[in-house]
């Protein structure tokens, strides 16, 4: 029997958790919450960060699953502790894996890390960081821009270049040579961001490297069979484009589409 994963995230970027879930355990059954009524939790204050990731988390407990990640960075950066200490299924956060990887990265010592406005503010990538190498040099940005670009579709278009150029520019300055991409959109810019920052720049992409924290949790089996469908997608709100921008982080069709409200009435 495939054992259960609880995903959610604040919209459909958490897909690409998904992706890679998938990739490395085919067998596992996947319940998916995107949150899309309430999002971006970028913008929003810790407090409500905090109600949202709490409310999330009871709906995917509803499903019994063996292990809840929390695929948003800003709810990881903000809400994961509170949620650790209020529920004893075991919470996987997105931010761990990150810097575990970028430190493995480095050779100069210099990471940057891009983000949502409030994962960016909270410094939680800092804070880890420097917790277990405080040698190491951090430059975080804040690229709100980058989420509305990903959901039209527009990868690699002229404006997509020049606000990367406008963002990026001062991690060439500080010669940053690890990046963490920290929101769970940004794989997807992955070519454009490599062909500004040139291949030296080493990209870390959170939405691979959680699947390693899963290990513990999972059958081997779960890794060796052949895929069947096994994932379930819940949105809080199933808006006009969410098809087209869902297939773009699974990669592949995707199942019907549950709509699920998670507030407290």
């Amino acid at each position: 029997m495939s054992e259960t994963i609880g995903v959610f995230d604040s919209g459909l970027g958490g897909l690409t958790v998904v992706f890679n879930i998938q990739h490395v355990y085919p067998q596992t059954q996947i319940i998916y919450f995107g949150d899309t009524a309430r999002l971006p939790y970028g913008n929003k204050s810790p407090e409500a960060v905090n109600l949202f990731a709490r409310q999330n988390t009871r709906f995917l407990l509803t499903f019994k699953p063996k292990v809840v990640v929390v695929a948003c960075h800003t709810a990881s950066a903000l809400a994961l502790k509170n949620l650790k200490k209020e529920f004893s299924t075991p919470l996987l956060g997105v931010l761990t894996p990150a810097v575990t990887a970028a430190l493995r990265q480095t050779k100069k010592g210099i990471i940057g890390v891009i983000g949502t406005i409030a994962t960016i503010k909270s410094n939680a990538y800092q804070k880890e960081i420097h917790k277990r190498n405080p040698e190491i040099r951090v430059h975080s940005i804040a690229c709100p821009l980058f989420v509305p670009l990903v959901e039209e579709g527009m990868l690699s278009s002229p404006i997509t270049e020049m606000v990367i150029n406008h963002y990026l520019m001062p991690f060439k300055k500080e010669k940053v040579d690890t990046l963490i991409l920290a929101c769970t959109h940004y794989p997807l810019l992955k070519e454009a961001l490599s062909r500004f920052l040139g291949p030296e720049v080493i990209l870390v992409d959170p939405s691979e490297e959680v699947t390693r924290e899963l290990i513990p949790f999972l059958k081997e089996e779960n890794g060796k069979q052949k895929r069947t469908e096994s994932l379930k997608i819940y949105l809080s709100d199933v808006t006009p484009n969410f098809r087209k921008v869902a297939v773009s982080f699974l990669r592949r069709p995707i199942p019907k589409i549950i709509r699920q409200d998670t507030g407290e009435k």
